[in-house]
């Protein structure tokens, strides 16, 4: 069955997997920065920014749970 959020997820970790753009991302301050870098990112299809959208952009608990998930993410590939 097709799972939203790891086709979302596997999106975000092909663009952090470079280190040149985990640097740029690393970079910003501020949540909308980093979301505007995510949502723009060439990687990211029209469906990839709905489902981040849709799964993360409701509420600001879940635009918390966006960060922490990228930066785990990042985490582990460092």
């Amino acid at each position: 069955m097709f799972n939203e959020p790891d086709v979302l997820m596997s999106k975000v970790r092909m663009i952090m997997e470079s280190p040149t753009e985990r640097t740029k991302y690393q970079e910003f301050t501020t949540f909308q920065e980093k979301l505007n870098f995510i949502k723009n990112h060439f990687i990211m299809n029209d469906m990839a920014v709905r489902l981040l959208e849709r799964k993360y952009l409701l509420s600001s608990d879940k635009r918390d749970e966006l960060i922490r998930t990228v930066e785990d993410i990042i985490d582990k590939i460092d």
